[in-house]
């Protein structure tokens, strides 16, 4: 259970830090994203950035609690919360019909679709599942594992960061679903 726990942790951070990155590493990233919050049906075109802004800054308090070891079993719970929160937003934007994409890891055509809802609900599911083990094992940490064990959560973690990050290609590759970039 140590090891699902810790790969819960790294693949909540390893989606969250590579969210944020490719929404500011570019300003063109950043307007993409705050045109997607129209798009989207969340908020109106004025709006939209300071949205943007609060949802930048929202997942990087949950990043550095998630990684902060004391404030870990906090960030876990807001983590449920965030992706909880994006799961709704995307659902709604689904049921009516938004022709717009996430821009959730950058600029993308492709629009949002079930497969997305899908993403923010897993994530929201592995986040409580990490907070659940961290309440059943208070002393869990990637510190309290054994090296190979640490190999496993951080490959686990590591095939599911690829996967959610790049869902839209693998899509793409595994059924001719229209590309992400």
């Amino acid at each position: 259970m140590d090891v699902a726990v810790v790969a819960a942790i790294l693949t909540v951070s390893g989606v969250l830090a590579i969210s944020i990155i490719s929404k500011v590493r570019t300003r063109a990233g950043f307007e993409a994203f705050a045109d997607a919050i129209t798009g989207l049906r969340v908020s109106s075109a004025r709006w939209s950035r300071p949205m943007a802004v609060a949802a930048i800054a929202a997942e990087t308090v949950v990043l550095a609690l998630v990684v902060w070891p004391a404030g870990a079993p906090v960030g876990l719970a807001a983590a449920v919360l965030l992706f909880g929160t994006f799961t709704v937003v995307l659902a709604r934007a689904v049921r009516l019909g938004s022709t717009s994409g996430c821009h959730c890891f950058g600029p993308t055509s492709a629009p949002v679709a079930w497969r997305h809802v899908m993403r923010s609900g897993f994530l929201a599911t592995a986040s409580l599942a990490g907070l659940l083990g961290m309440i059943a094992l208070p002393s869990v940490s990637l510190g309290s594992l054994d090296p190979p064990l640490i190999l496993a959560a951080a490959s686990a973690a590591g095939v599911a960061v690829v996967v959610l990050v790049w869902l839209d290609d693998l899509t793409w590759l595994l059924r001719g679903a229209t590309p992400a970039r």
